[in-house]
């Protein structure tokens, strides 16, 4: 098996996606524990990339949206067709100049807090 290997995830609606046999966690690009620089970031998701890794999970509660920014910018640049990605539902973050270094473990969070909302209103809206 090769990292850039591609597998079939078949999807409820009878979708299938394409993802990479290995994909890249990005829970430590939002800062988890240690800081990240942007510069850390890129260079690692270029290395994933490099490396053929076309999937990527990430979630807005990393580095309360950080992860999800520093992806983002990453794969805006690179052929849809060509990543998977996944992320969460229900976490709705809802700014809060109160978020201090160390909350929830997130070593340098933006100014955001998670709220909860499991309901199928915070999930569509997750969405």
């Amino acid at each position: 098996m090769k990292a850039s290997d591609l597998r079939p995830i078949q999807a409820r609606s009878g979708a299938t996606l394409q993802a990479s046999a290995l994909g890249l966690g990005a829970a430590a690009l939002g800062g988890m524990y240690e800081p990240v620089t942007d510069a850390a970031a890129l260079e690692v998701l270029e290395a994933a990339w490099g490396l053929g890794l076309r999937f990527v999970d990430t979630a807005p509660y990393y580095g309360y949206t950080r992860s999800e920014r520093r992806v983002g910018s990453f794969l805006a640049g690179k052929p849809r067709a060509q990543f998977t990605l996944s992320t969460k539902a229900g976490r709705l973050m809802r700014p809060d100049a109160s978020v201090a270094p160390g909350d929830d473990g997130w070593a340098d969070p933006l100014p955001f807090r998670p709220h909860y909302d499991y309901s199928e209103e915070g999930i569509l809206r997750s969405f």
